[in-house]
This record gives C-alpha cells, sequence and structure tokens, in this order.
C-alpha cells in the first residue's frame, strides 16, 4: 500500500532527508516548505492535500542565541509561534482523519537540547522544543486507543541546512567541539535521523506511542 505523507517545513531542519527516505520507500510525499503561521493555513493545506497517512511535524525556527534575561516577548512569541502552535494545529486537523481509518502515524524531530541543555545560551529554544517533546507524549497517549502513533525524534548534532550547515561544518573550531562533546565523535547524517523517523511511522514500530527516540551520537547520556 502506497501511503501519503506529508513533511512541513521540507526545505529546512531534517525536512530534506524525510523526504528523500519517504520518496525512496515508495510513499507518495507532499512536500510543504513555508512556515504554517495560521491555524487557517493548516487547516487549508490539510483540506487541499489530504488525508495523510504519515505527517513529519518537522518545524523549524532560527535560534536566538542570548540570555535568559534578554528572552522578550517577541522571541518567546516567535517560537512557540513556529514550533508550538503549528504542532497544535497539525495534530487538529490530521488526527481525526487518521482515527476514522484506525491507524496513521505523526513523527515530530524536537531537539535533544529539550533532553540535555546547551553550552549556548539558548533559552527560547530549548524550552520551546520541549513543549513540543510534552506534546508528542500527551498526543501519543490520546491517539494510541484509535491505533494512531504519534512518537518524535530528539536530534542534535545532524547534518541539516538550519543549524549545521556546510560552512559551519567546515569549521576547525566546530569539528573540535564535535570530538570533545560528541560521543560518536562525528556529525551525524541527516539520512540517519530520517531512518529513525521512518522506522517510527512503519508497521516495525506498531507497538511504539508517545516516544522521543534521541538522534544525536551519544550527545545526551
Amino acid at each position: 500500500m502506497t501511503r501519503r505523507v506529508l513533511v512541513t517545513d521540507a526545505e529546512d531542519f531534517v525536512g530534506p532527508a524525510a523526504v528523500r527516505r519517504f520518496h525512496d520507500g515508495g510513499d507518495t510525499v507532499v512536500t510543504h516548505t513555508v512556515p504554517l503561521d495560521t491555524r487557517a493555513d493548516v487547516a487549508a493545506l490539510v483540506a487541499d492535500e489530504g488525508p495523510f497517512d504519515v505527517v513529519i511535524a518537522n518545524l523549524d525556527a532560527p535560534i536566538t542565541v542570548a540570555p535568559i534575561t534578554d528572552h522578550n516577548d517577541d522571541i518567546t512569541s516567535r517560537l512557540f509561534g513556529r514550533l508550538v502552535n503549528p504542532l497544535f494545529w497539525l495534530l487538529e486537523e490530521c488526527l481525526p482523519s487518521m482515527y476514522r481509518a484506525g491507524w496513521g502515524a505523526i513523527v515530530v524531530p524536537t531537539s535533544a537540547t529539550a533532553i540535555r541543555s546547551s553550552s549556548h545560551p539558548i533559552a527560547g529554544y530549548e524550552v520551546a522544543r520541549a513543549a513540543q517533546m510534552q506534546l508528542v507524549r500527551s498526543a501519543g497517549r490520546e491517539a494510541a486507543a484509535h491505533g494512531v502513533r504519534v512518537n518524535g525524534i530528539a536530534p542534535n548534532f545532524i547534518e541539516n541546512p538550519s543549524y549545521f550547515p556546510p560552512e559551519t561544518v567546515g569549521e576547525p573550531e566546530f569539528q573540535e567541539s564535535l570530538r570533545r562533546e560528541v560521543p560518536a565523535q562525528r556529525l551525524g547524517r541527516g539520512e540517519e535521523a530520517a531512518a529513525a523517523m521512518w522506522w517510527l511511522a512503519s508497521d516495525h514500530a506498531s507497538y511504539i506511542f508517545g516516544a522521543i527516540i534521541p538522534t544525536d551520537g551519544g550527545w545526551t547520556l
């Protein structure tokens, strides 16, 4: 059976790798590449392109590096507006059709920085990603009785155009910090994060609900 898969923010974060993995697996992949700024945006997307069997709720936001005392309302509102509110809307719009079908999967790439705080002052980003994690757990519990799985991954130190672009990866200082901080002593490939998402969306993970899988080369250990 060919599944219909939605990947949001498909050109950012782990979106490109997810698109390739699900496409290579034979799925029909619908890509959405602009921010989901309103509930109406999500409703229109699902009405025009849905229903979906699998949703990769890949949501991207620029990281503000600043001490907590400088996290004003503009910063925190932007982060929650890009990372948290759209996830609520995607769940609201996509879960009902999955409930009716009795199956389906939603996978949310969050961030390992919500498990282990970064050495950089990025509290707003970490808190927004932590909110995503709790929403995965809550939705995972609610959806389980309907045969629908909501799970997530927690990546860090994964090649991606948003947070670890080639110009950053090529810096000697970054390579040194990578060997120092990551037990695997290398940057993960986008394909490795995508493989975890594909597994969570597959029948191989049929008894997994509300889980968050660290995908970070051991950084959170």
